[in-house]
């Protein structure tokens, strides 16, 4: 798990060891897990994968790609808390 800032100043946290098989089952998980609504319709291409969610005001998005594995990204600076307990979840539940 590797979290950093992208070059908006979002914060992301990777799971470089993640592969694209697991994105919908994880991503139908931490949807189950936090409540969270969609707000954007999913896009898959070759390489990556991504959709955005909401909780309230809070935007995120759940994403794969082939470089950074399966993706957690505050869309909104009000989800970063969300962000960093999606992750713990994960980390807990998928990362072994």
């Amino acid at each position: 798990m590797e979290e950093h800032r992208d070059n908006s100043d979002r914060l992301v946290i990777d799971f470089h060891e993640i592969d694209a098989g697991k994105y919908s089952k994880i991503t139908e998980a931490v949807v189950a897990e936090f409540g969270l609504d969609v707000a954007g319709s999913k896009t898959a291409g070759l390489d990556e994968v991504f959709q955005d969610f909401k909780k309230g005001a809070d935007v995120l998005s759940l994403e794969w790609d082939n470089w950074s594995g399966y993706i957690v990204n505050a869309k909104t600076e009000s989800a970063e808390l969300l962000v960093r307990e999606i992750a713990g979840f994960i980390s807990a539940k998928f990362n072994s």
